[in-house]
């Protein structure tokens, strides 16, 4: 019988790591460990974690020292999923992981594809982070999600993720016929908990959606599901090309929300087709390698979730 590998996840509490957990206890094909800050150890998402038979270690990445190094000993497999101000510190877990003995790392990663020279923020910080682990010869796979399903606008306003959010799902950047992969956050666990085991994964891309929709596809899905017209606008090349520039001086967020939505809706970077090329990273197609997981569907969720009085 196959020993079990064993498995932490950081940030098993947070939206994809809470996938990721679920997708690995129902495979029963691991000894899964969470990595808790110790300011979260007596959460009730941690104690219900524990119900489900998840060993709890502490381990704060922020402070990365040689009780990180005793935390990770004993892994096959350390996966990263804890909130984004934590990307750039992963560099200290990651030499406290090769110092461990860990034989894979899955940094944060879980986002769309795109060439560098595009985003910044993915340059600079998760860029960054991909070519260490390559550098040290650390055992590696970078796994990126597409846009979630969840990312679907509320009908109402006053329930807006962020501020614009509605706005900016009814805007048509030029005709509104680029596709974007989307991918249901509940159907993420399910493909890690295949490509963590599969020895194809090791040391390549992995490329996780579920179906490719452009804006007005999206749209329609959406007054379908809501039985109401959604009004959009249009926006211009020139006027997308103007509000990126202005992004970019400005920096931070600003930037960051400017170049995603450049990248996705006018230059179509987050699709099959080129995430698999090399420019790109040279991605496996998870739907490829797995056929037997029908993803969730756009359509099916959206009926579920405007069905609910969002």
């Amino acid at each position: 019988m196959t020993q079990k590998q064993t498995v932490i996840i950081l940030g098993a509490t947070g939206k994809t790591g809470a996938s990721v957990a679920n997708g690995l206890i129902e495979s029963q094909k691991f000894n899964v460990v969470a990595g808790i800050r110790p300011a979260s150890k007596n959460k009730p998402e941690v104690e219900n974690l524990k119900s489900r038979g998840v060993e709890i270690r502490l381990v704060d990445i922020s402070a990365v020292d040689d009780s990180t190094v005793d935390a990770l000993r004993g892994l096959d497999i350390v996966i990263s999923a804890t909130d984004y101000s934590t990307i750039s510190a992963q560099k200290q877990l990651v030499d406290a992981a090769k110092k461990a003995g860990v034989k894979r790392f899955i940094p944060n990663d879980w986002a769309t594809p795109c060439v560098r020279g595009v985003r910044q923020y993915y340059d600079d910080q998760k860029g960054v982070i991909q070519d260490y682990i390559r550098e040290i010869g650390l055992g590696y796979t970078f796994i990126d999600v597409g846009i979630w399903h969840q990312m679907l606008p509320p009908a109402d306003k006053s329930k807006e993720f962020y501020p614009g959010h509605i706005e900016g799902f009814t805007k048509l950047y030029d005709e509104g016929n680029v596709k974007n992969a989307f991918t249901d956050i509940r159907d993420i666990g399910t493909f890690v908990a295949r490509i963590i085991d599969d020895p194809r994964t090791l040391n390549r891309y992995v490329f996780i959606w579920g179906e490719e929709v452009t804006k007005r596809q999206i749209i329609d899905i959406m007054e379908k599901a809501r039985g109401t017209k959604i009004e959009t606008t249009t926006v211009s090349l020139a006027e997308i090309e103007k509000k990126l520039t202005s992004a970019r001086a400005a920096g931070g967020a600003a930037q960051i929300m400017a170049e995603y939505e450049y990248s996705f809706w006018v230059r179509g970077d987050n699709v099959i087709e080129n995430a698999k090329k090399p420019e790109y990273g040279g991605a496996l197609d998870a739907r490829e390698l797995y056929p037997d997981i029908k993803p969730r569907t756009l359509t099916e969720y959206a009926h579920s979730f405007y069905g609910k009085s969002n």
